[in-house]
C-alpha cells in the first residue's frame, strides 16, 4: 500500500506542476491577472486531488485568494470544503490518517466552514502577512453575488494585490 500512495503522489506532483507552469507567477512584474485553463476528468478519476495539489502550490508560490465552485448544493459543497480542509489546510483530522499538517510558514484564512456557504469577510486575518485565503462557494446566486460585492467594495490598491485563482469543480 505504501508504494501505491507514493505513486498517486508523484503522478499528483507531475501534473500539478505541469499545470502551474500554465499560471503565470503572481510575484512577477508582468503579471496580467487574466489567465484560463480547463481541466477535464471522468468521475473518480482524480480530480478533486489535482486540483487539491495545484491549490497547495499555488498559495505557495503567491496566490493569496482561492476560490473553489463547488456545485449547487450544500452537500457537495460541505464535502468539498471537508476535504480542502483536510488536505490543503491541514485544519482537520482524517480518522484514517489522510490528512496533511498545517503549513509552518502561513495560515489559512477561510472564508467557508463545513456548515456555512459564504456570508462576509471573516473578523480577523484577511489579506494579511502571508496568510492565504479560501473558500468554497456554491454556484447560487446569493452567496456569489456577496462573494462579488464584497471584492468590488475593495479600495482599488486593495484589489490590486489580490493574486486570485478560482476553480469550478462543477463546471
Amino acid at each position: 500500500p505504501d508504494d501505491i500512495w507514493t505513486s498517486i503522489t508523484e503522478v499528483i506532483d507531475r501534473s500539478t506542476t505541469r499545470l502551474m507552469n500554465f499560471l503565470e507567477d503572481p510575484q512577477s512584474e508582468s503579471f496580467t491577472r487574466r489567465v484560463r485553463g480547463l481541466v477535464v476528468g471522468h468521475v473518480q478519476s482524480g480530480k478533486t486531488a489535482n486540483f487539491t495539489g495545484l491549490i497547495s502550490k499555488a498559495a505557495d508560490s503567491g496566490y493569496n485568494v482561492i476560490i473553489v465552485l463547488a456545485g449547487l448544493y450544500n452537500n457537495l459543497r460541505k464535502q468539498t470544503q471537508i476535504r480542502l480542509e483536510r488536505e490543503v489546510m491541514g485544519k482537520s483530522q482524517h480518522p484514517h490518517g489522510h490528512h496533511v499538517r498545517a503549513p509552518d510558514n502561513y495560515d489559512w484564512v477561510k472564508l467557508t466552514t463545513q456548515d456555512d456557504d459564504f456570508q462576509t469577510l471573516p473578523d480577523s486575518g484577511f489579506l494579511s502577512g502571508n496568510n492565504p485565503v479560501i473558500g468554497v462557494v456554491k454556484k447560487n446566486k446569493s452567496p456569489l453575488t456577496k462573494l462579488r460585492d464584497m471584492f468590488y467594495d475593495f479600495s482599488e490598491e486593495k484589489r490590486a494585490k489580490l493574486n486570485f485563482l478560482l476553480i469550478d469543480d462543477e463546471a
